[in-house]
């Protein structure tokens, strides 16, 4: 039942995107698009609809320390916040970044649960296969860190390192 409810969200959120390029999109000239898709909201009092917003929970140096070079940020929104790519692959991975806050049935739908995590915030969980850790934050939204780089190597630790700091902006 979760694949399905992940396969159907995923497919709303396509046929919203072929329906903004479909209609010219609108977007200003810095990318972002002043067309609010469901379920992809940015955060409360982050301007909804600007793409820019969910990529200011970490900086482009902060994301240059953990995966290098990097494009700065763009929205994402299939994990509904932000995606930092690095600039070139690294053992034929391209490592990313990605950061979220999501209200919690956006959560429930998207995020890959994974197993208690100690020591952090109560209830945060990160999923080892995945690289993403994810914690109860802001009035009952959930705060989001995935990690993809070519080695499993400090990945977790690099997950806490940028949660800390997403935890300590929104």
């Amino acid at each position: 039942m979760d694949v399905f409810r992940k396969f159907t969200h995923a497919a709303i959120l396509a046929g919203a995107l072929a329906l903004v390029a479909a209609c010219g999109g609108g977007g200003g000239s810095d990318g972002s698009s002043p067309v609010g898709i469901p379920g992809a909201e940015a955060p409360a009092g982050e301007g909804s609809g600007n793409s820019d917003s969910s990529c200011n929970f970490l900086t482009k140096n902060e994301v240059t320390e953990a995966i290098g070079p990097n494009d700065g940020g763009q929205h994402d929104y299939t994990f509904g916040g932000c995606v930092w790519t690095a600039s070139s692959a690294k053992d034929g991975i391209n490592e990313a970044i990605y950061a979220a806050v999501l209200p919690k049935a956006q959560y429930e739908s998207v995020a890959e649960i994974g197993e208690p995590l100690s020591g952090f915030v109560d209830g945060a969980t990160y999923a080892e296969l995945h690289g993403e850790l994810w914690f109860p934050c802001r009035g009952g939204d959930y705060c989001g860190i995935k990690v993809r780089t070519a080695s499993s190597d400090g990945r977790q630790e690099t997950g806490l390192r940028l949660a800390k700091i997403l935890q300590g902006r929104v």
